[in-house]
């Protein structure tokens, strides 16, 4: 009986690890025959839906020379909390400076989105409901992609799938000024290079003077004590709101550049309230 008992007990577990594997599709290429980084991987919410799922696409920070899609402070807990509120995830990574400058870290975003827009009902997805969010570095590249219609629209992507964007502490939407107040910098230079044109062209806030439609809602929140952040974040949603756009920014106080991505998901957060207000759903 005990040695039944065990074997009943190690195929629960391996069932078990089964389902969470196949719940997560890791390391999908997004160009075909790209770069390692070029990459993304599926999260997949259990049991079936009557409808197809909306996707959520997460795009990591790291001052765009480091970071991962698979770092364990931004996957969890927020990737589970989507996936309870039948989000399926899809976290992307993108080629990183010095190896490249602006555009290749949106471009990389944008073909992301387009493979997304493509391939995403395969796995249950709705193709016209995507959200985008991003932390830091993510932030702007989130920003960008969603403003930047040309770029979007090069890759193959469709700027009006795009039905939400969730910023996360970014303090480069206006990439030129920010450059300016940190004093410059290897990392800005590495990313943006000096040239005034590309740092123009790589700015959220500019780029929604070219918007030829009404942008997507835009959920901008910052760590209130965050000088930069703020600034950045109150001009964004002032270039929004000049082209029709909906644009909400919290500060958010008890937070800094780290936990206001960490913690969202958890009960009770702030950040998380926001996000659910924004986008509709129970925060617990």
């Amino acid at each position: 009986m005990k040695v039944f008992h065990f074997m009943k007990v190690l195929l629960l577990l391996i069932s078990v690890s089964l389902v969470s594997c196949a719940a997560t599709m890791p390391d999908v290429a997004y160009v075909t025959d790209g770069d390692p980084l070029q990459k993304l991987d599926l999260y997949l919410p259990e049991g079936e839906s009557a409808e197809a799922r909306p996707v959520l696409i997460a795009i990591h920070g790291g001052g765009w020379a480091i970071g991962d899609k698979g770092n364990p402070g931004f996957v969890h807990p927020k990737f589970g909390w989507f996936k309870q509120h039948d989000f399926i995830v899809a976290s992307i990574n993108y080629r990183l400076s010095p190896a490249v400058s602006h555009p290749a870290h949106v471009e990389d975003v944008c073909e992301a989105i387009a493979w997304i827009g493509e391939h995403i009902a395969e796995h249950g997805g709705d193709p016209d409901r995507l959200y985008l969010i991003g932390h830091s570095a993510g932030a702007h590249l989130a920003a960008l992609a969603a403003v930047d219609r040309d770029k979007l629209k090069a890759a193959g992507g469709d700027p009006e799938a795009i039905k939400g964007v969730i910023l996360l502490d970014g303090a480069a939407y206006h990439v030129s000024r920010q450059i300016e107040a940190a004093g410059g910098g290897r990392m800005w230079i590495n990313a943006f290079t000096d040239d005034p044109a590309t740092q123009r062209d790589a700015s959220p806030t500019l780029k929604v003077a070219k918007f030829d439609a009404t942008p997507p809602p835009f959920l901008i929140l910052h760590v209130a004590t965050r000088p930069s952040s703020t600034e950045q974040s109150e001009g964004l949603a002032r270039a929004l709101g000049r082209k029709g756009g909906k644009a909400t920014v919290v500060g958010i106080e008890g937070k800094n550049h780290m936990t206001i991505n960490r913690d969202l998901g958890k009960p009770g957060d702030p950040t998380t309230e926001a996000v659910a207000e924004f986008l509709r759903l129970k925060p617990e």
